[in-house]
């Protein structure tokens, strides 16, 4: 009895483990997706650290060896990223990349905006109530993301997304939308109202064009005298040339991950050195300090930046890994690869860099 029970026991555990070890011939199929989806997710979570102001949605579908990859994104190298990733993880599979990228394309170049309200709540949704992000002031430039139904989402000149309704922007082409970024200023520093009745927010800016003249959202033009306003002029800031001339003493510096002495420096380390020594103090990493400041320059428009900004550079790993400080005409000083340099985005530069066109983001300027 003993010896066929135990013959009934080996052979009973006989079929437990063949049945096991044929289920797991159907285990690795069902594991590679969700580690393929598990990888996609976390390059979206690890994309940008505020969904506020730029985010990143892509998914998967699976068929066999081939992926396809939908949903959203703003830049085409993080998506890029994520094929990398795959491959690395052992999935050489073919990649289609069916991303909708943002912006989307708007009729007859019209794809930025004036805010015309003397305030207009930016929302994360498009609803007319809640879902609060920040709100967008008269005359303020805002990009133009897309349309839906009632509402455009726009992103706002300090990065917040948001929608607003569309009866609250007008649509401009980007020669018109210039005008709103270069020269001098009008900065109303406290509410006033006009003997017609015309209201002044406090905070609110627009261009001057001179002779006491102002552009006002509606594209039209104001004659008011300078009591009214305080009037700036970004580009004649002398702080602009001494952060540059401190960034300068850095030149040929080696790059060094989390450095910000005198024997080495990091993209982010350089930069807000270089600030901190002319007192203005920056968060640490470059995305963290592309959250600060007001948005100057995208791929394509470069005309209202100026020596001293800010630029910053897609990656693979996150959208923002780099970070730049613009010397103008296409130059620009930064800490990468060999160490604190200058290089060039004009192609017809002999400091050009191909590799800071193709991953240029958007710029910001940190002070007036």
């Amino acid at each position: 009895m003993r010896l066929s029970s135990l013959h009934t026991k080996l052979i009973f555990n006989s079929m437990v483990v063949i049945f096991i070890l044929n289920s797991c011939i159907y285990l690795p199929s069902t594991n590679k997706n969700a580690e393929i989806h598990a990888i996609i997710e976390k390059a979206n979570a690890d994309f940008y650290l505020d969904q506020r102001i730029w985010y990143q949605d892509v998914h998967a579908t699976i068929d066999g060896e081939t992926i396809t990859l939908s949903g959203e994104a703003f830049y085409s190298i993080p998506v890029k990223g994520i094929g990398r990733k795959l491959k690395r993880a052992g999935y050489n599979f073919e990649l289609i990349d069916s991303v909708h990228y943002l912006p989307e394309t708007f009729p007859e170049g019209q794809a930025f905006g004036i805010i015309t309200e003397p305030y207009v709540m930016g929302r994360y949704t498009p609803v007319n109530h809640k879902q609060e992000g920040t709100e967008m002031l008269w005359g303020e430039p805002v990009r133009l993301i897309r349309e839906k139904g009632d509402y455009l989402q726009v992103q706002s000149n300090i990065g917040y997304l948001g929608y607003i309704p569309k009866n609250t922007v007008r649509r401009v082409n980007l020669q018109e939308w210039n005008r709103y970024h270069v020269g001098k200023q009008a900065v109303f520093t406290k509410n006033d109202t006009l003997e017609n009745g015309q209201i002044f927010l406090m905070g609110t800016r627009l261009p001057y064009l001179g002779d006491d003249i102002l552009l006002l959202p509606n594209g039209s033009e104001l004659n008011l005298n300078r009591d009214h306003y305080e009037l700036i002029d970004p580009a004649v800031n002398p702080l602009r040339q001494e952060i540059l001339a401190t960034a300068k003493q850095y030149l040929g510096l080696p790059y060094v991950w989390g450095g910000r002495s005198s024997e080495g420096v990091d993209c982010s380390g350089f930069v807000m050195q270089s600030y901190a020594l002319n007192h203005i103090y920056l968060p640490r990493d470059s995305d963290e300090i592309a959250n600060v400041g007001r948005i100057v320059g995208y791929p394509g428009w470069m005309d209202a930046m100026l020596p001293g900004d800010l630029m910053f550079f897609t990656g693979s790993r996150r959208m923002i890994t780099h970070t730049a400080i613009y010397m103008g005409e296409g130059k620009v000083i930064h800490s990468l690869g060999k160490g604190v340099q200058i290089e060039s985005m004009n192609p017809e530069d002999p400091d050009y860099a191909a590799s800071l066109e193709r991953r240029f983001a958007f710029a910001k300027r940190i002070f007036e």
